[in-house]
């Protein structure tokens, strides 16, 4: 026989109704039909849920490069298991991207999504944020805490940058991987964590093992699955994709009215270097949408600190050359000579500098992309976030 408390703790527990004696028939198979649509409702809109959230997250990675491809296929099959993973790649390939999506895409993505960038946090700091502390375990331990382990507890947590943790921050490590339990500072005992590890590292884990300052056993915990982020330069063919991603991204970020970039401005993006990687170029196409003027990006827009460098000048013995050779030579040097001045007493305004120098804009850019020139490296400081 019921009653008011009971039927509430009930509702609380998350029962869908409560139904006391005596039940007549008829109510008791109606109220099951509901629940039962009820349940497959909410089921739906959970199904719903991850497959908008799986899309979000795989929307991010954008390119048809092969490798970017492989990178994927790799995910999807990484997703479905619940082993450690070791994520390698250079500085901005979206290692954290990779985390994330394959989080996502498991069957803890309802689960805590806990990221810990290793190198940003002290390292005297680093192992109470890891594993949590008891009231009393050190000055200003004034109240209990759970640590970042436990905060992911049933679901994912990602090491960023795991290469530069400390041999005792390895050790400790090394454990939560082999027993499944981490001790928080001043406990005496230890508590059971379901949590899925995810490494990340932009170093050479086998040369630090090797120089003794990586624990190989760690290595070999964390290395049951390997996933390598690839670089930019591998890509190229999406450069153009991805710079338009990130354009019409920021545009709508930053409540600017749409524009478009140029095909010069396209085909200096693919052919610059990129040492930063994705990350470089998002940033680069941020700072051009704020600071364009007009509706379309042109390449003087952007800045130059990835263009390839200008090779040292060295003296050439015309004597052994042909006229023709010779003449080549004389005549590059003095167009860049010329340009490079023009544009620096111009402040990189090319429109500025081709009307000083009696050109149209369109012949003066095309001598910068001939010549390997870019306005942006002769704009003062002022211009540049």
């Amino acid at each position: 026989y019921g009653s008011i408390e009971n039927a509430v703790e009930a509702l609380k527990l998350g029962a869908y109704d409560y139904i006391t004696k005596p039940f007549d028939e008829e109510r008791l198979l109606h109220t099951i039909r509901r629940a039962i649509e009820h349940y497959t409702l909410l089921r739906k809109n959970i199904d719903l849920e991850r497959r908008v959230r799986e899309s979000e997250n795989i929307g991010r990675f954008v390119g048809e490069a092969a490798p970017l491809k492989r990178l994927m296929e790799t995910i999807r099959l990484v997703a479905k298991t619940d082993v450690t993973v070791l994520i390698t790649g250079e500085t901005g390939t979206g290692k954290d991207m990779a985390a994330r999506l394959i989080h996502s895409l498991s069957s803890r993505a309802d689960g805590p999504f806990v990221a810990v960038n290793c190198p940003a946090i002290p390292e005297n700091i680093l192992e109470s944020e890891l594993f949590g502390y008891k009231k009393g375990a050190f000055t200003g331990a004034v109240n209990d805490k759970d640590g970042m382990f436990q905060a992911s507890d049933g679901g994912t947590i990602f090491l960023d940058e795991i290469g530069d943790l400390s041999s005792a921050l390895q050790a400790k490590l090394l454990r939560v991987l082999q027993e499944g339990e981490v001790k928080p500072l001043g406990e005496n005992r230890a508590y059971r964590v379901d949590v899925r590890v995810i490494a990340a590292t932009n170093q050479n884990l086998k040369e630090k093992i090797a120089s003794g300052r990586f624990r190989e056993d760690l290595y070999y915990r964390l290395n049951v699955v390997f996933i390598s982020t690839p670089p930019l330069r591998d890509m190229t063919e999406d450069i153009p994709l991805l710079a338009n991603h990130f354009l019409s991204r920021y545009g709508t970020e930053l409540g600017v009215a749409p524009k478009k970039l140029s095909e010069d401005a396209i085909r200096m993006l693919a052919s610059r270097r990129w040492p930063g990687n994705v990350r470089e170029l998002q940033n680069e196409i941020k700072r051009a949408v704020i600071f364009s003027r007009g509706d379309e990006i042109l390449p003087e827009d952007f800045d130059c600190t990835g263009a390839a460098p200008t090779a040292p000048e060295e003296p050439v013995d015309f004597q052994a050359l042909r006229y023709r050779e010779a003449r080549a030579d004389t005549l590059r040097k003095f167009n860049v000579g010329y340009i490079r001045r023009l544009l620096k007493d111009a402040d990189g305004n090319v429109t500025l500098a081709a009307k000083r120098a009696g050109l149209e804009r369109q012949s003066l850019q095309h001598l910068m992309r001939k010549y390997g020139i870019c306005a942006g490296e002769f704009r003062s400081g002022a211009n540049k976030i």
